[in-house]
């Protein structure tokens, strides 16, 4: 709810065609798209695969106890999943553990590919309306650009960044740093001045190219 401008709409229905497009073993197909309207107006839906018994990646890989090369090969597939939608011009704006998801057999899905940019520039203001820790858990993986709220300086790169601030936290167990707890404002300073605390801090083994790729 809250896509109501016909313009919105129709976009939100072209990107969910596109979405139909994508054709990934790590990607979660989606099927079908449209809006119903429950006498207050339309309301947009996508129906997508449903993945029985998968988990969050970061607790998958806490879970099954995985070494740190399990936990690299598994990202990997990961990667080549968000490459797939990149090279069909799609960037998804909300990578996190929450929505890269494993199912039972150790295959990792990326779940509301693209999604999130139907909604963007529309419900830029109602979405700093919505619950305070729910957008801050959010803002915990988002690039520099993309807490600087313009939707036109997202590409790919902010994906590649979510992505390692994901990596970082699959391999330590912990975030790069921690704005939880911290005011909106306060968060975005973060994530746009500091620099992460290195992995090699956290664990020694993880010191080298593991590391010097995570921090990239």
């Amino acid at each position: 709810r809250g896509i109501t401008s016909k313009k919105a709409l129709r976009r939100f229905e072209f990107d969910a065609q596109v979405l139909g497009r994508l054709k990934h073993p790590g990607i979660a197909a989606v099927y079908e798209a449209g809006a119903h309207d429950d006498g207050e107006g339309p309301v947009p839906y996508f129906v997508m695969e449903y993945i029985p018994n998968a988990v969050p990646i970061t607790q998958y890989a806490s879970d099954k106890k995985l070494s740190t090369r399990d936990r690299l090969e598994l990202f990997a597939k990961v990667c080549e999943a968000v490459q797939h939608g990149h090279m069909k011009g799609i960037v998804h704006r909300d990578l996190k553990p929450g929505n890269i998801i494993v199912d039972s057999s150790g295959q990792p899905k990326i779940i509301d590919f693209g999604v999130a940019r139907s909604t963007d520039s529309d419900l830029a203001v109602t979405t700093l309306q919505t619950d305070v820790g729910a957008l801050i858990g959010t803002l915990q993986y988002m690039s520099p650009e993309q807490v600087a709220a313009d939707p036109h300086d997202i590409d790919t790169r902010s994906d590649v960044y979510s992505l390692g601030i994901t990596l970082y936290e699959l391999l330590t167990g912990r975030p790069p740093y921690d704005v939880k707890t911290l005011a909106i404002h306060e968060a975005v300073q973060v994530i746009r001045d500091e620099e992460p605390t290195r992995l090699s801090t956290i664990d020694r083994h993880l010191r080298g190219d593991i590391e010097t790729i995570a921090l990239k």
